[in-house]
């Protein structure tokens, strides 16, 4: 399996503000590496859930967006895709790899009844992004985005704890499927992997709900690795039981983690659980916050 000669990720959104920048319930990152043919790329992993905070956040980090190599879209959910079709269009038109089900509508209804939509973003779905330019990569196996940065494919759920989050009681969530409605469960979920040259395998989550370990498992399998040196992004440990979470940190210890910053839908209590499992790994992650593959940061914890 090829390397990376570098990957630098940069949050552009994310719920946590430090100094700088806007926060909000959503994610975005941006991947800056070196490819296994040596030449620099820019992907775009997520963007957003809310549109003038992202762009607000790209300018005063001083990002450009017109030399990205292409967009991935770890699943559809609005908190994700709020800038999809900006961005193409910023680029002058990309890929944008995603899972088949990435566009799908889909719906959720509260426990007053209410229905509303928790799909991709009004304004940022198939038409508008082919419209700026945009060429869309829809696959459920892995694929190869640039030179040496994989998707994950649809994950396999192969541990007996982890599962999407059950809706709560007297709430619903579902597709419309030839007008019937489908349980979502959220098949599209999908990561992004790689291996850094000096660094080690490294995983990039959107929100990982198929869950954090199952996630790192499926990268593992499809890179032949005896153990994960990075693990960033969402895991959607928010809301889980003492249970659940002491079972997810039990096995996130036997992939060897050198670092660890989870963000976004884990939750208040599921990260300080974390960076007391791993004290000397463990990263947070906030708006503006840049992570090297291989370089612990020196503020990694204020």
């Amino acid at each position: 399996m090829s390397k990376l000669g570098s990957l630098k990720i940069t949050t552009i959104a994310e719920n946590l503000v430090q100094a700088g920048g806007l926060g909000q319930w959503g994610l975005s990152f941006l991947l800056e590496l070196q490819d296994t043919h040596g030449d620099y790329r820019k992907v775009l992993f997520d963007t957003a859930g809310h549109r003038e905070a992202f762009l607000h956040n790209v300018k005063e980090k001083k990002i450009d967006l017109s030399d990205i190599d292409a967009v991935f879209i770890s699943h559809g959910h609005w908190d994700h895709t709020a800038t999809t079709a900006d961005a193409v269009s910023q680029a002058g038109g990309v890929k944008v790899y995603g899972h088949p089900l990435t566009f799908t509508p889909r719906w959720f209804i509260n426990q007053r009844g209410e229905k509303r939509t928790s799909g991709i973003n009004e304004g940022q779905g198939r038409a508008e992004i082919e419209a700026a330019g945009g060429e869309l990569v829809l696959s459920s196996d892995p694929v190869e985005i640039v030179p040496g940065l994989w998707t994950t494919g649809e994950i396999d759920k192969v541990t007996s704890f982890e599962g999407v989050n059950p809706p709560r009681a007297g709430t619903k969530r579902f597709f419309l499927v030839d007008g019937d409605e489908v349980t979502d469960l959220i098949q599209d979920d999908m990561a992004v992997w790689a291996d850094v040259e000096g660094a080690g395998p490294y995983v990039i989550t959107g929100c990982a709900h198929s869950g954090p370990v199952n996630t790192v498992l499926q990268a593992q399998r499809l890179g032949g690795f005896e153990s994960i040196a990075g693990l960033v992004g969402g895991t959607h440990l928010i809301g889980r039981t003492d249970e659940y979470l002491n079972a997810t940190i039990h096995e996130l210890k036997k992939f060897g983690f050198k670092m660890i910053s989870p963000c976004h839908c884990t939750g208040f209590k599921a990260t300080v659980i974390l960076m007391n499992a791993f004290p000397e790994e463990f990263v947070l992650n906030f708006c503006n916050r840049e992570i090297e593959a291989g370089k612990m940061p020196k503020d990694r914890v204020r």
